[in-house]
């Protein structure tokens, strides 16, 4: 099994072709891109369910108000 590690810069890269508002949002916070790729690279590993990252993106941007205060809509 090969262990892929995401990058800030491919979150970056899918939030910044995101038409969502919290997209625009999270683009500045290094945190919340690191948070995104880890989950991202533990349900590859995990699941073993086919999920692309912009998918996995949208789903955390649909689901932002259960994920804390660090990523809820001000």
């Amino acid at each position: 099994m090969v262990f892929i590690i995401t990058s800030i810069q491919e979150v970056n890269d899918v939030l910044a072709s995101l038409p969502h508002h919290l997209a625009q949002k999270w683009l500045g916070n290094d945190f919340i891109k690191k948070t995104i790729a880890t989950s991202y690279d533990y349900w590859v590993e995990d699941t073993n369910f086919p999920m692309t990252l912009e998918e996995f993106v949208l789903q955390y941007l649909d689901h932002s108000e259960y994920l804390g205060e660090m990523f809820a809509d001000d």
